[in-house]
């Protein structure tokens, strides 16, 4: 009754995802370089120096900042890499000041999708994207043209972690100014001030009309509480309203209708040594096995589930599964099991039935309880941006005879 059970590698070779078993019963049973992120770096013609005017660095970046810090969403376009070293990849992104995130990224001409919704980051693309960054799951089968969640060491960014405007606010501000002055500069035909940042090529632009930050290039965009951070060559611009409005319809329409079957790459799974597999009169068989994190990843979970189908050439085929939550550097158990409960005459109740099981190990990159709460997020982070978030709260109370409504309508 010892089972016998058979492994399938995905295309790493490095760990097995689906397991296959028999058992008898007796009776009834290109690359690129992040020189081009620079300033000097790569084939971009770079800003050309107008006749030297300077002003105070220092109060325009703070005044910049403070705008920045106030934008309902912005508007970035680029080049971005995990670190420094790191491949580069281009992107154009729109992030809310929640973090609510829909633009693409693209590398060695791969593009994907981008999505950041309440802290979680997806991407949908060819199987040749995830290929390229060398991401396997025991399910990336369904990688292609599926959302996937992701972490920021597999698509290079977490955009709403550094890009959301109060949140990129606060981290150029903590970095330091390293020339008193600014220098006046043609940017690709918009006249600008150049400010140094002390670090060995952080420089910001800032245009000199509007007073708003143009571009940022920062070697490393280091959100609060963590050790690393992208590094980045970013236009920025102010979004308007509508394409508040459109970035908002368009994950919540994603939510409802898309995530519920996406996958989560955040975590190889594998199974740990060989699966079990059983049976006894009935037959009644059960399969059991440990899922680990062949991947080792640095944090995190995922939702796991297991899918097994128990086969007999006469009495066909039955179905269980079993799921749960698989911790980074952790382990899982999983087992389920199936009754034929067949009834047979004496005559063929000693006979031998041979009894063949198959697994498959799969993620979920959402859960309906997450769904439901991701949904409810976006509902309030639309209304507060659209409403001017802490803006409206900082202005005071509504006058006497203006009803609360009346004064987060106008905010509208």
């Amino acid at each position: 009754m010892a089972p016998v059970s058979h492994n399938r590698g995905r295309r790493s070779g490095r760990t097995a995802f689906a397991a296959a078993g028999t058992v008898v019963v007796l009776g009834l049973t290109g690359c690129s370089t992040l020189s081009g992120l620079l300033p000097g770096g790569g084939d971009e013609e770079e800003p050309s120096p107008e006749p030297t005017e300077s002003v105070a660095a220092a109060p325009l970046l703070e005044e910049a900042l403070a705008d920045l810090a106030d934008y309902p969403a912005l508007t970035a376009t680029g080049q971005v890499a995990q670190t420094v070293g790191a491949d580069v990849q281009d992107t154009s992104l729109t992030v809310a000041d929640s973090g609510a995130t829909d633009g693409t990224i693209r590398a060695n001409g791969n593009e994907g999708e981008i999505i950041d919704v309440d802290g979680r980051t997806y991407v949908r693309a060819t199987e040749d994207f995830w290929l390229d960054r060398g991401v396997f799951g025991p399910d990336s089968d369904d990688f292609e043209d599926n959302w996937v969640r992701a972490s920021a060491s597999q698509v290079g960014i977490e955009p709403g972690a550094v890009l959301a405007p109060p949140v990129l606010a606060e981290i150029l501000g903590g970095l330091e100014v390293e020339e008193e002055d600014a220098v006046k500069e043609n940017l690709d035909g918009t006249l600008t001030y150049r400010i140094d940042l002390a670090g060995e090529r952080d420089q910001v632009w800032i245009n000199a009309e509007t007073d708003q930050i143009q571009r940022i290039a920062i070697e490393e965009l280091v959100p609060e509480g963590a050790e690393t951070g992208p590094q980045v060559r970013l236009d920025l611009a102010q979004a308007d309203q509508p394409a508040v409005e459109e970035l908002y319809a368009g994950l919540v329409t994603t939510v409802e209708e898309e995530l519920a079957s996406s996958r989560d790459a955040r975590i190889e799974v594998a199974w740990q040594g060989e699966p079990n597999m059983s049976c006894g009169e009935g037959p009644n068989c059960t399969w059991s096995g440990t899922a680990y994190d062949a991947s080792g990843a640095d944090g995190g979970s995922v939702s796991v589930r297991m899918d097994v189908t128990f086969t007999n050439d006469e009495l066909g085929e039955q179905q269980c599964s079993d799921s749960g939550t698989l911790e980074a550097g952790g382990t899982l158990e999983l087992s389920c099991g199936a009754d034929y409960n067949n009834s047979e005459s004496a005559d063929t109740a000693d006979q031998e039935r041979s009894v063949d099981g198959s697994a498959q190990l799969s993620t979920r990159g959402m859960t309906d309880e997450e769904q439901e709460s991701v949904l409810a997020a976006l509902g309030e982070q639309r209304e507060a941006t659209l409403s001017g978030g802490a803006d409206d709260e900082e202005s005071g109370e509504a006058t006497d005879g203006e009803s609360a409504e009346e004064t987060e309508g106008s905010g509208n």
